[in-house]
């Protein structure tokens, strides 16, 4: 009989040992599934078999047997075996191969009840690619055509595929496996947006935590519930409003942007760029054709300024009051990893990040030359900056230089010999600092010296900085009473008035509680 009751055949402790080193040095490969354990009966593990024999300090007790696998400590719910949230990789759970697995769990078994928690590898990056085991999975909304109302979560790895969500749902709406189907997401009440490559993974479609999917069963006589859209070629149709309005009553360019979990900072720098009448129009005319640079190795092979045209035609067509911007968004993640995710990011940055990657996709300039810069020795400012000019343009050359580049002008000047010193240096975009409140209101009392007489509240407006004099003056405006017979004495606190300020002929109430900020 084994320790912990029951009749398993184990290895002694080296060769468990040996067995599992080999299989805990394996690599991670796009695809492979990896098994959570509880780092708790991990290391106690290790300690049984003499893993970390020579690390005292490490949690666990030697020689005692660590039973059967025991994740319960990873779970928020013991039911559900929904984990915790904010779990740590090393600190409250490890990660172990399929091979691995599969020894342990003959060797010690499972605790009675508790499923494997098996999570599949997938690949992050473009340019310099990583694998990472997802631990959380994306919780997607599930429904069924006829019946929107009836939402079911479940749980996807970003490796699964568009057809493993298709089969899942035709499961659970319990759709007869001959009867066609199409999936569609669901942005908002009435926008809609084709999957139709069910070949593509979770994560090349872009799909996001919360995000609702609706699956249209085809009609008995072939037809179907929702009107029919001609792919774009993208493997994801045109978006649409399922209660379009005219195409005369849509001016084309207002146009909404629907937000894609927290992308509103995208939306709103995307609107002004969209109203930015010479880059729109160049788009619209397709003039960005011929001007894509797929060598450039600063740029991103055109694919951003691709994705970021076909936006443009859409919300400048005509024929949508709003649109859901995803595939734009799918590229932008691509290259700039910080902007993958569908939590709030900064606006600025977004704008930054695009009009730097339109400019490198369409820069006309294949082959740059080497300048050196030269000094202004003295010769007029005009001659400087085009100088400056000509010498930035023959190194970029795109639609983003003609409509947002401009030349700073610096001059510096020695202290000790007094040389002056210019330059005109490109820029694209300026960043300003939002200017500071000179001003606060504050709510403060007036108490009379009079204990019959009751207190009376005023808001005034007082610098930010400024003195009691700049309060006592503001006070004085509102009550009549001359700020030169106002003078300061002492001042305590009191637990209902707060800080009292003792003054001539009056008490002053400055509370905590009740100042601000207008």
């Amino acid at each position: 009989m084994a320790e912990g009751g029951g009749c398993r055949e184990r290895p002694d402790a080296e060769t468990q040992k040996s067995e599992l080193g080999a299989l805990m040095r394996t690599t991670l490969q796009r695809g492979a599934q990896w098994y959570l354990i509880d780092s708790r009966w991990f290391k106690q593990w290790k300690k049984y078999v003499g893993f970390d024999s020579w690390d005292m300090y490490n949690v666990g007790e030697h020689n005692l047997f660590p039973g059967p696998i025991d994740n319960s400590g990873l779970f928020s719910d013991p039911e559900s075996q929904t984990l915790k949230e904010h779990l740590i990789d090393e600190l409250d759970y490890v990660l172990v191969p399929t091979e691995a697995w599969n020894k342990l769990l003959n060797w010690y078994g499972c605790v009675e009840g508790q499923q494997p928690i098996v999570r599949k590898v997938v690949e992050h990056g473009l340019f310099v690619k990583h694998c990472k085991v997802e631990v959380y999975l994306l919780e997607l909304k599930l429904c069924e055509n006829s019946d929107p109302t009836n939402v079911l979560s479940c749980h996807f790895s970003k490796a699964d595929t568009i057809a493993t969500i298709e089969k899942e749902m035709r499961k659970l709406f319990n759709i007869p496996a001959e009867r066609e189907t199409r999936l569609w997401n669901k942005y908002m009440s009435n926008t809609y947006e084709q999957l139709s490559k069910l070949d593509n993974t979770v994560q090349d479609a872009g799909l996001y935590q919360g995000q609702v999917l609706v699956i249209e069963p085809q009609n008995e006589d072939g037809t179907w519930p929702r009107q029919t859209l001609q792919s774009n070629g993208s493997g994801f149709s045109a978006s649409y409003n399922c209660q379009e309005s005219p195409s005369s009553h849509i001016q084309p360019g207002v146009c909404g942007l629907g937000n894609l979990g927290n992308t509103c900072f995208m939306n709103s720098a995307l609107q002004c760029l969209s109203n930015t009448a010479p880059l729109t129009d160049y788009f619209l005319k397709d003039e960005y054709e011929a001007e894509i640079n797929r060598d450039n190795p600063l740029g991103m092979k055109g694919e951003i300024a691709e994705a970021y045209a076909e936006l443009i035609k859409q919300m400048w067509s005509g024929r949508d009051a709003h649109v859901a911007p995803r595939m734009f968004k799918t590229q932008v993640g691509r290259f700039a990893p910080q902007f993958s995710g569908y939590q709030q990011q900064d606006s600025q940055e977004l704008l930054a990040f695009l009009l730097d990657g339109l400019h490198e996709d369409l820069n006309r300039v294949k082959k740059k030359p080497y300048l050196e810069l030269k000094d202004a020795s003295g010769r007029p400012d005009a001659v400087v900056a085009k100088e400056a000019w000509e010498n930035h343009r023959l190194r970029n050359d795109s639609v983003i230089v003609d409509t947002f580049h401009g030349l700073f002008k610096s001059t510096l000047v020695c202290p000790e010999c007094a040389k002056v010193s210019v330059t005109f240096d490109p820029f694209c975009y300026l960043t300003l600092p939002l200017p500071l409140k000179k001003d606060r209101v504050m709510e403060v009392f007036l108490v009379p010296a009079d204990p019959r007489c009751r207190p009376t509240q005023y808001r005034v407006i007082v610098p930010l900085m400024g003195a009691m004099s700049d309060l006592c003056e503001a006070l004085s405006r509102l009550s009549g009473i001359a700020a030169e017979n106002v003078r300061r004495g002492g001042q305590w606190r009191s637990a209902s008035w707060g800080r009292f300020i003792v003054l001539w002929s009056l008490f002053l109430t400055l509370s905590p509680l009740w100042g601000h900020s207008s």
